[in-house]
């Protein structure tokens, strides 16, 4: 059974995570508690970057729920939050393309990040699982960001109702999220293969916060983990990472 949410929407924040994790405690341990925004002054992508933020043309959000501590699939969630998004922007006539691990992608620019930190408890792990989503965002302030960016705007062609895509985007993680609570990421292998924008054998720089591979993408294992072909034939297993752009 999905569980009920708890929301708590705030104008402007400094970031829905970064709240998120410090109100852990207070939080109902049965529930999602969804944290929303209408701007974020200090919002923050992976790898510590900069998550552009303007005010009422974006969804920021943070889903916040407690699992068992000793699941070993807790980096699947973000791949699942980013399936989540990519069926909800289906459904909403796009074609969006997943970038390993969990970036979602139109047209091969971003227009979706997502940003899993967790809490420990004594016996349980707060998720905080934050996205973002470029929904009303023009092409005057995707053009200020670093990385190649659209929004569903730009790419549709039409502004969206922002509250909207927020409660699409909801029932669709939560009806996932209950799925994963009983049956883990085997479940979601195969739609997040079948979205993913890399095909075998295509060249690819990575980097795993250590140094930068160069290889061929060999595909990805039950567990959602990247293979990579090196030049001098073996593969290697990464469990996080970036795919460096072009």
């Amino acid at each position: 059974m999905a569980m009920k949410i708890n929301r708590k929407h705030f104008d402007t924040i400094d970031s829905t995570n970064t709240w998120a994790k410090q109100q852990a405690p207070t939080f109902e341990r049965n529930a999602i508690t969804l944290v929303t925004a209408g701007t974020q002054t200090a919002g923050r992508g992976r790898f510590n970057r900069v998550w552009v933020s303007p005010p009422n043309q974006n969804i920021y959000a943070t889903f916040c729920f407690f699992i068992e501590k000793h699941r070993t699939d807790i980096g699947n969630l973000p791949q699942i939050m980013a399936l989540s998004a990519a069926k909800m922007m289906e459904n909403l006539g796009f074609k969006p393309k997943l970038k390993w691990p969990n970036d979602v992608l139109l047209s091969n620019k971003k227009v979706a990040g997502i940003l899993c930190e967790t809490t420990p408890f004594s016996d349980q792990l707060c998720v905080i699982l934050g996205i973002g989503i470029n929904v009303n965002m023009p092409c005057e302030v995707l053009e200020k960001i670093d990385r190649p960016a659209t929004s569903l705007l730009v790419e549709g062609g039409n502004s969206l109702d922002v509250e909207q895509v927020l409660e699409a985007l909801q029932g669709e993680f939560v009806e996932s999220l209950d799925i994963y609570m009983n049956e883990g990421f085997y479940p979601f292998l195969e739609p997040y293969k079948a979205h993913m924008v890399h095909s075998e054998g295509d060249q690819l720089k990575f980097h795993d916060n250590r140094k930068v591979w160069e290889g061929a993408f060999q595909g990805i294992n039950t567990d959602g983990t990247l293979n990579v072909k090196l030049a001098n034939g073996e593969i290697r297993t990464f469990v996080a990472g970036e795919i460096l752009p072009e």
